[in-house]
């Protein structure tokens, strides 16, 4: 079959006219790239990141299973913030004995998004024989980690 003069005409202003379309739309999208992402994820249709925060003892395998109350005690904890935003902690360091709780450290610190907070702690236990639990809480987001120390 052979083409037409109109049909040589046709072709072109197909092809043009779609051109023009897909430009218009990546330009639309660009443009509006932030705006499209937030309402796609507002519907839950893209993941969002999650957001944490994650506290541990720097070694725990070697953290101090008994001490006497005049010996220190010392081990080291971590904040690593990954809560996308920098983030404001508030931390209690506490030993737990006999059902009463004797905060011996507190602070406040600053952690930037991804970096980490390590804080070496060194203490002494309650003048109360038995099992004690050191705390390490985190206030504001109700975060804690802990472990048992018998006091000989």
């Amino acid at each position: 079959m052979r083409l037409t003069v109109k049909r040589h005409f046709k072709l072109p202003a197909l092809l043009l006219g779609l051109v023009l379309v897909v430009t218009v739309v990546t330009l639309f999208i660009n443009v509006n790239r932030a705006a499209i992402n937030n309402q796609l994820a507002a519907l839950d249709l893209i993941p969002k990141p999650e957001l944490l925060t994650e506290l541990y003892f720097n070694d725990n395998a070697n953290l101090p299973a008994t001490a006497t109350s005049k010996q220190a005690i010392s081990f080291t904890f971590v904040i690593h913030n990954l809560e996308t935003i920098d983030y404001q902690y508030v931390y209690d360091v506490a030993v737990d004995t006999n059902g009463t709780r004797h905060i011996v450290d507190s602070g406040n610190v600053l952690v930037k998004n991804n970096e980490y907070y390590v804080k070496n702690e060194k203490l002494n236990l309650i003048n109360s024989l038995g099992r004690q639990n050191v705390v390490v809480e985190l206030t504001n987001i109700h975060q804690s980690i802990d472990f048992w120390v018998v006091n000989s």
